[in-house]
């Protein structure tokens, strides 16, 4: 099909789809929901702005309008209007003719080879292919037409809620606004919340004094205060606080529903005396229906046992059964591990009282060794002497995997293909020790430094004219190596130690790069959310290779900073990094991540060869060399700030904020190291320039040949995600920033940061599509610039202002570098 039918085509949808009518399946005398509103009195305005989450009342309602995407455009609901239902009823029968005739067929194949062959194995009966309408509705929506006891039992489940939160005398009301001339209606409720009740007094009931003492203990931090409102969310949030301080005491067999409250309406002037105890627990009597009662009992772990499988079936006589250090481990042939390490990752011992909280360290643990597919604890308890027996059960998973694995790329607008060879062992010594070796090879098309990179041919563009390959290794050890004695890893953090190593090589038709780094580090794992990355030591050496042509141009602009950055160097330096991730925390319902990174190199270098009075390096005054090549040093601070709102059940709000600064040092003044400068642009920053084709800051490069790079970023984004079909989520966003140099540079001016740096930031909006394959995300960008700087520094700065709307005409299009449309090909979300 060409590629003119399949625009028409989807043309054509588009039409059908914007043309339809939003009620044409509503029935005369029923209306189209339209919006649901949720009014208070004037006298509970205050009520509602301090005690009540309208998001979570609006949830509450029983029918919600149809959705909307972009603008407020009901795409699910025209798309389900463009389909014909009288076309799909005439298809029916059809189809489902040609699929029982199908398989009639398929059941006389299955008789004749059954009957030839018992063993044979039948071919499944096929269902009825939905038409192309039927698909339609599918991936549509069906129009949500106003219902009269829906809306009442809303109201009544309003009331409910607001019960529950402790507004005992709350009057609901609702109305509905009908539009007769589209069909459509609005519905409306009114909430009057009246006084809410609060809290006059609170005492407890228990009667086992160790429970006492304990619930002592807790009271300074109870979520229960005298004045503060009924809700029944904080009740259970309190009884949830109490069970899992229970449970962390040895309580094994301890529960919420042991823990009740009383509340007593009847005092008056809108207040509650509330009581809180707990149960005993309760049992049967041996051969007796009699219920009995008794404290509840505090258990000890008695015995530890590991019970290694494998993830194949095992005659359960090869079964061996060893001790280590009070723990037995049972295991079918072959030990795939240390004993000493299974006994590691314990965080509790023989004897101690049972934690609800040292288990799921432990399960943690024992599932980060990579080893096992399956982790299971469980525990049986001896009654006579209030023990536990912990039996941990293990699945063994594969210790080697090899991977063959091809992609494509799309990177700054041109095509590229890459391919890697990956072997894995889980257990290479037989202590989770985790090595892995991949070889990496592929050929790209890049715009050559030696040409404008707008005056290339589309030729040039999708020419393969770069080879990229090499291999990378890494042994990553299941402990802390060197720091294991440092008292704020704690028990039950897991982490790990890493050393890589890493060759790459690339040939591009401008000069030939290689570089080789070796890394030694530390991942700590403190909570659920927090982790540290501690790389004490990297050094990675850049040996770069120019072409005769590509040396000369440099030589020719005199720039230093575009020298130093083609320059061979050495970098010997650490890299720290906090990461505090709120994406594991399924409780909460605003998402904030944060990243910040600490990178420092060549300071220990510089001070040794200062106090040592060592020779300056020949080529370069007052800088010292390693090896006969010149060392980078700097220090640089990054920070990536993100936070996820959710909109309704499937659409979401992200913000992001991102922005550093590398200090180039005493050893290397000019410019930081090429690999480690700030860039912008490109598929996961700011989408409408390509990868380093923005600033630094209002500078304007007319032969626009070098990558832009610079010593300052700042960058904020703001994407809504919403929902088109099951698989397939569109994208509306806006991007803000740009990078800058900390030094003057004759060469590039505007580049400079400064107090005005708002005069300097760029704006880009666009369209964007994520399609969720299972196994990735395909995501696809279409930006365009809003704001570009750089107009002012250009030919036509007299002229023009660097908004669209101040400059979009014909002068501009001519030159259309300013404001053409960038599409941008990526994998997973941009942040």
């Amino acid at each position: 099909m060409s590629r003119f039918n399949r625009l028409y085509q989807l043309a054509f949808l588009l039409g059908v789809i914007t043309s339809c009518s939003l009620t044409k399946y509503v029935s005369d005398g029923d209306y189209l929901l339209s919006k649901n509103s949720i009014e208070f009195t004037k006298d509970s305005l205050s009520i509602k702005k301090h005690h009540l989450d309208v998001e979570e009342l609006s949830s509450i309602i029983k029918q919600q309008p149809n959705r909307r995407i972009l603008l407020g455009f009901r795409f699910h609901l025209r798309l389900y209007n463009a389909s014909n239902q009288k076309r799909i009823e005439k298809r029916i029968p059809l189809k489902q003719a040609k699929a029982d005739k199908k398989n009639k067929r398929i059941e006389l194949r299955n008789e004749r080879k059954t009957a030839k062959n018992p063993s044979y194995k039948p071919m499944m009966l096929e269902s009825r292919r939905l038409s192309f309408g039927e698909k339609l509705r599918s991936a549509g929506e069906q129009p949500v037409v106003v219902d009269q006891n829906k809306v009442e039992k809303s109201s009544k489940q309003l009331s409910i809620y607001l019960i529950k939160k402790g507004f005992f005398n709350n009057i609901v009301s609702d109305s509905i606004s009908i539009r007769k001339n589209n069909k459509q209606a609005d519905v409306h409720y009114l909430i009057k919340t009246g006084k809410p009740y609060t809290y006059k007094s609170i005492n407890y009931s228990i009667s086992d004094t160790l429970l006492v003492k304990y619930l002592d203990s807790l009271k300074p931090n109870s979520l229960l205060k005298v004045g503060s409102n009924f809700d029944t969310d904080i009740l259970d949030q309190e009884r949830k606080r109490i069970t899992d301080y229970l449970l962390n005491k040895g309580y094994h067999y301890f529960n919420k529903e042991f823990v009740f409250f009383r509340a007593d309406t009847s005092v008056g002037d809108a207040k509650v005396d509330l009581v809180m105890g707990i149960q005993n627990y309760k049992y049967k009597a041996a051969f007796s229906d009699t219920v009995l009662e008794r404290k509840h009992s505090r258990y000890r772990i008695s015995g530890i046992h590991f019970r290694l499988k494998p993830g194949y079936i095992v005659d359960k006589t090869d079964t061996i059964q060893i001790s280590y250090k009070g723990a037995t481990i049972s295991y079918n042939s072959k030990l795939i591990c240390k004993p000493e390490l299974l006994h590691k990752q314990l965080s509790f011992k023989h004897g101690d009282y049972y934690s609800k909280q040292h288990t799921e360290a432990t399960y943690r643990k024992l599932a980060n060794l990579g080893l096992f597919d399956k982790v299971s604890i469980k525990f049986d308890s001896l009654n006579a002497n209030k023990g536990l027996n912990v039996f941990i059960d293990l699945v063994e998973a594969k210790s080697q995997t090899f991977m063959l694995s091809t992609d494509g790329t799309h990177n700054e607008g041109l095509l590229g293909i890459e391919g890697s060879l990956n072997y894995s062992h889980r257990n290479i010594f037989n202590g989770a020790e985790h090595f892995s070796l991949s070889l990496m090879g592929g050929v790209e098309s890049q715009l050559l430094y030696t040409e404008s990179n707008d005056s290339l041919s589309s030729l040039n563009a999708i020419l393969f004219n770069t080879v990229e390959f090499g291999p990378n290794l890494s042994l990553t050890l299941p402990k802390y190596l060197f720091i294991n004695k440092l008292k704020f890893l704690k028990d039950h953090s897991s982490g790990r130690t890493e050393f890589t190593a890493s060759l790459n090589y690339q040939k591009r038709p401008d000069f030939t790069r290689s570089m080789q780094e070796l890394s030694f580090g530390w991942h700590i794992h403190e909570k659920k959310a927090i982790s540290w990355h501690i790389n004490p030591l990297i050094i990675s050496a850049i040996d770069i290779r120019k072409k005769p042509e590509f040396e000369q141009q440099i030589q020719e602009l005199n720039d230093q900073f575009i020298a130093a950055s083609f320059q061979d160097h050495i970098i010997a330096g650490g890299l720290y990094s906090f990461e505090y991730n709120g994406q594991n925390d399924k409780k909460v319902k605003n998402v904030f991540y944060l990243k910040a990174t600490l990178e420092t190199a060549g300071g220990l270098l510089y001070r040794t060869h200062k106090l040592l009075k060592r020779p300056y390096d020949n080529t370069s005054p007052n800088s010292y060399n390693l090896l006969g090549i010149r060392y980078a040093h700097f220090q640089k601070i990054a920070t990536d700030l993100r936070y996820y709102i959710p909109l309704g059940l499937k659409s979401k709000l992200v913000y992001r904020l991102a922005g550093g600064i590398g200090v180039p040092r005493e050893n290397l003044q000019e410019a930081l190291p090429f690999e480690k400068s700030f860039f912008s642009g490109g598929a996961n920053g700011m989408r409408a320039w390509r990868a380093r084709s923005l600033g630094p800051g209002a500078y304007y490069d007319q032969q626009n040949r070098f990558d832009k790079i610079g010593d300052i970023q700042l960058e904020g984004n703001m994407e809504l995600r919403f929902p088109v079909i099951s698989w397939v989520e569109g994208a509306f966003f806006l991007d803000a920033g740009n990078v800058w140099l900390i030094n003057e540079d004759p060469l590039r001016p505007g580049g400079k940061f400064s107090s005005n740096f708002i005069n300097d930031l760029a704006v880009g909006s666009g369209l964007g599509v994520r399609m969720d394959l299972e196994f990735f995300i395909i995501r696809m960008d279409l930006g365009i610039p809003i704001r570009n700087p750089s107009i002012q520094m250009n030919d036509f700065s007299e002229e023009f202002r660097p908004w669209i709307f101040q400059s979009y005409n014909s002068a501009v299009n001519a030159d259309n570098r300013f404001y053409k449309l960038q599409f941008n090909l990526g994998i997973g979300y941009p942040f």
